[in-house]
């Protein structure tokens, strides 16, 4: 097929769009890039923390797009728009079940996968099940926390519990408001 001068001048618009606009690509992959070190270094040096973040958003998303995160695990079963795939978990269930009944839980299941009465059913519990998560999440950093906040505070109880060293020459600088006409030091 021959190419036309149409053809040829949208190609060299193109290529130079591409060009004037590859330094501006270029440095938006280099900002990706650097950020997410900088997330893998914080994940590394914060575990706890970002197992929580991750687990805490991954509730979100279940609380706030049920579906979204519903129709991958669906799918994955076997349930889809078009039916129930062949060979898979969800046929070998619809085998052992035999005649499917419409407001059963599998009819209900294989209904949400298409889109018809099930979504609502299966997005309450879908957005459930994220609320949980979503809460686990947050209680375990909360918990954290304040169990990091305690023992930070153990650790300064135990220095204010220290006593001062006692020594009879030690000289403490006051400041020159002191009552005692500005001597700027005191024994102790």
């Amino acid at each position: 097929m021959a190419s036309s001068p149409l053809t040829n001048a949208a190609s060299a618009a193109l290529a130079t769009t591409v060009k004037q606009s590859g330094t501006v690509a270029s440095a938006g992959w280099r900002l990706a890039a650097d950020q997410g070190k900088k997330a893998t270094e914080w994940a590394v040096a914060n575990p706890g923390t970002a197992v929580a973040v991750g687990v805490g958003g991954l509730g979100g998303v279940m609380v706030a797009a049920p579906m979204m995160a519903a129709a991958p695990v669906l799918g994955a079963f076997g349930f889809g728009a078009n039916g129930i795939a062949v060979g898979s978990v969800a046929a070998g269930v619809q085998s052992g079940i035999g005649s499917v009944v419409a407001p059963g839980a599998f009819a209900t299941i294989q209904s949400a996968a298409a889109g018809g009465y099930g979504v609502a059913a299966v997005s309450t519990a879908v957005q459930g099940m994220g609320g949980v998560i979503a809460g686990s999440a947050a209680a375990f950093s909360l918990l954290k926390k304040t169990g990091n906040n305690e023992e930070e505070n153990v650790a300064a109880t135990k220095d204010e519990k220290e006593p001062l060293p006692s020594s009879a020459s030690q000289e403490v600088d006051l400041h020159e408001t002191v009552a005692n006409g500005g001597a700027g030091k005191a024994k102790l």
